[in-house]
């Protein structure tokens, strides 16, 4: 195993102090607001020069060989429904794994219901929070999602260890597996 370069360490402690602040404020998000919002877009601004694809302070050390896919499941918002606090952290860390220049793809298995969002819906939601955290045209948000993105809509909802594990096995993933 190689060791990990200094940026991949930055990066990594950068989503560990933003984690810790959303714990940390967790009981301002169970009340979520357009002011604590916009504060926590104020955060993932000041992360931007990390994040951003175009940005040169993850690529010091050259492109790699190997391809590397992220692959996770994520529940599918229920249309109509009220949003709970804690999706929204979890799609910000959707959002820092897409603009992480480490991962060639990121594969996202959708946990659907009958009346829920579908993958398209999902891009949708994942552009529009690209446009606003890192000043994204439509195009640059939409190329970035085409080009790394891959949706896949799962109707046996929540998954088993097992179901992950097939996944993660399956023809949508092309890298190595993170």
């Amino acid at each position: 195993m190689r060791a990990a370069s200094r940026s991949q360490v930055v990066y990594f402690l950068l989503l560990f102090v933003l984690t810790a602040y959303c714990s940390m404020q967790q009981h301002e998000l169970d009340k979520p607001s357009s002011t604590q919002l916009r504060r926590n877009l104020q955060i993932f601004n000041r992360l931007g020069n990390y994040l951003d694809p175009k940005s040169t302070a993850l690529r010091e050390q050259g492109t790699h060989a190997t391809k590397v896919s992220f692959v996770t499941s994520f529940w599918a918002k229920v249309k109509g429904e009220e949003v709970n606090p804690h999706r929204r952290e979890v799609e910000a860390a959707l959002l820092a794994n897409i603009h992480n220049p480490h991962f060639d793809q990121v594969v996202v298995f959708l946990d659907r219901k009958d009346n829920a969002e579908s993958c398209l819906d999902f891009y949708q939601a994942m552009s529009d929070l690209s446009r606003q955290v890192f000043s994204m045209t439509t195009e640059e948000s939409n190329e970035l999602l085409s080009a790394k993105v891959s949706c896949v809509d799962v109707q046996t909802g929540q998954p088993t260890y097992y179901q992950m594990f097939r996944n993660a096995l399956s023809d949508v993933v092309t890298g190595d597996i993170v």
